[in-house]
């Protein structure tokens, strides 16, 4: 190897270098793609590599920069001398470069940004180590004397492999991160039982973060409440929000409980030891990660399972699957529904375990909010004006409305709570656009029932166009397509132009729209949301009304 180095000119060698500067920046640029993915699935490798398996897009445009010089290498017999290698070195390092600079951009325009935590620059560190272990070991596969082919070979190999040195990163770090995780659940442990809160949990497949913004809110009237900002769910994420915000004045710890696979609740619940919980319901969001509603309804039971006897359960009784949970309970129940059938006789119980229920009637949805009557479990019932947007916000606020009251919040002071909420975040949020429009911003947790209820308040806007712009729904398994399909034809009757983000992931809604008689010239598909906005501005106009309903996940951007 000495040897054939000492034979290879300046300028080769200049031209090598940029091939390795080239595969450096791309290197780097791939590892943290693919860490922001690991990060955003919880570190878990099989939902990385489930992610960059269908990246097709990224590894053809690297195919291009591969196969090109690498195509120019087969001339080396054209008596060119090291010419050869030198224009595929530059080629290969104007591919790559050209993919890292993309790559980067991508990045800087992430929704959710890569969050270097300590955890995540370990990984990314052993990634480069394991990357140039992983290039080397790859170009002793090639013989000595195609030096070019080696070169070029091992570093598009070794871009192409980024998940699997992370993968090998995340497997050597594994015991240390157990052993911190274990420290700090320790420390919330210790924490927890020093303040000693009254515990509430909260899960179900979607409704989780508004019900515990509500239920919050009213519990606030009597106690002084800790909750969790955002959507922190997760063990990890728990365990860091008692650490840090947590306080000795604290009464009621109200949690969010989120599940990526069974097991992941019980977890959450060894920490916190959580005295009453709700499940709001068990949808078929994340149907893909569970693979059935059974396995999903088994997660989210794990809540109501831990319980103590003398703990309550407030249950979706319009749900089936949560009606079976409270079936099993041996404690307290309550339902909450915001159906007619709510009477309860359907619930197969003794007298004295017979269930209590809260219900919703003369529900009145409007632009503005909802009214309705509350039927609490005693047989009074309260009228109330609820501010947020749509039918799910019922639910989450019945559910609310039962813990609520079980705590000692008197039923004036739950009707005055939910007049004047907040509207949360992205959840059916309504705001005022550029020109007059209005915008409902219902970019989290779209899933069959919360976007049916998100076209149902689109559809009572009036005053101007409804615009529908959405990528349609996600992690939804074999069900994927025929529920688009459905929310296609619901859209049909709600909106007068309908922006369907992401081509082939949107052809369901745009099959649905058809088959309801939507004007085929009234549906425009879109690559990215930012196309889509764009050409939405010479378009919209004082008293238009635009529904965002989703926004995907960083992971599933270009799919």
């Amino acid at each position: 190897m000495q040897e054939l180095l000492s034979q290879i000119p300046l300028w080769t060698i200049a031209a090598i270098s940029l091939a390795g500067a080239g595969w450096l920046f791309l290197m780097v640029m791939m590892l943290r793609q693919h860490l922001h993915w690991l990060q955003l699935e919880d570190y878990s490798p099989s939902r990385l590599f489930a992610f960059a398996s269908k990246r097709w897009q990224s590894v053809v445009l690297r195919a291009g920069a591969f196969s090109l010089p690498f195509a120019l290498l087969t001339l080396r017999d054209c008596n060119c001398g090291w010419k050869i290698e030198s224009i595929a070195a530059l080629v290969w390092a104007l591919g790559s470069g050209y993919e890292g600079w993309r790559l980067l951009k991508q990045e800087k325009s992430a929704k959710k940004k890569l969050v270097i935590t300590p955890r995540a620059r370990r990984i990314f560190i052993f990634g480069i180590v394991f990357s140039f272990i992983g290039l080397k070991a790859i170009g002793l596969l090639f013989p000595s004397e195609l030096f070019g082919m080696a070169m070029i070979g091992s570093m598009y190999l070794s871009t192409v492999l980024a998940g699997v040195w992370l993968t090998l990163a995340v497997g050597l770090l594994w015991p240390q991160e157990m052993l911190a995780q274990r420290r700090y659940i320790a420390d919330a442990k210790r924490i927890l039982g020093e303040v000693r809160p009254l515990i509430i949990g909260i899960t179900g497949s979607y409704g989780k973060t508004g019900t515990k913004e509500i239920l919050a809110a009213m519990l606030a009237d009597r106690y002084n409440v800790f909750r969790p900002p955002g959507s922190y769910n997760t063990l990890m994420g728990v365990t860091r929000a008692i650490r840090e915000g947590l306080r000795p004045y604290h009464e009621v710890f109200v949690v969010e409980m989120g599940a990526y696979r069974e097991g992941s609740i019980q977890k959450l619940c060894d920490m916190t030891h959580p005295m009453h919980g709700i499940i709001t319901t068990i949808g078929v969001q994340h149907l893909e990660r569970f693979g059935s509603q059974k396995a999903i309804q088994r997660a989210k039971g794990e809540l109501i399972r831990a319980l103590p006897p003398d703990g309550v359960a407030v249950l979706n009784g319009d749900d089936p699957l949560c009606r079976e949970i409270g079936e099993a309970r041996q404690g307290e129940v309550i339902y909450f529904s915001i159906s007619d059938n709510n009477s309860g006789q359907n619930i197969q119980k003794s007298e004295e375990k017979y269930p209590k229920w809260i219900s919703a009637s003369n529900i009145q949805i409007t632009p503005t909010g909802s009214t309705f009557d509350i039927n609490f479990t005693d047989g009074t019932k309260t009228p109330v004006h609820l501010a947020l947007l749509g039918r799910a916000a019922i639910a989450n606020a019945l559910a609310a409305a039962a813990m609520g009251e079980r705590n000692g919040v008197s039923k004036d002071g739950i009707a005055r709570v939910l007049s004047t909420l907040p509207h949360i975040r992205h959840r059916l949020e309504p705001r005022t656009g550029e020109g007059g429009i209005t915008v409902i911003d219902d970019a989290f947790n779209s899933n069959p029932v919360g976007a049916a209820g998100a076209l149902e308040v689109l559809a009572m806007a009036t005053g101007g166009r409804r615009v529908l712009v959405t990528p349609g729904m996600i992690e939804l398994g074999e069900m994927e397509v025929s529920a688009n399909r459905t929310f296609g034809v619901q859209a049909a009757s709600s909106c007068d132009l309908a922006v369907l983000v992401g081509v082939k992931r949107v052809e369901p809604i745009r099959e649905g729209l058809l088959s309801a008689g939507f004007p085929a010239e009234n549906i425009w598909v879109v690559a990215t949301l930012t196309e889509g906005l764009e050409r939405l501005k010479g378009y919209l106009k004082p008293g238009d009304t635009m529904l965002l309903e989703n926004d995907l996940p960083d992971q599933y951007a270009g799919m």
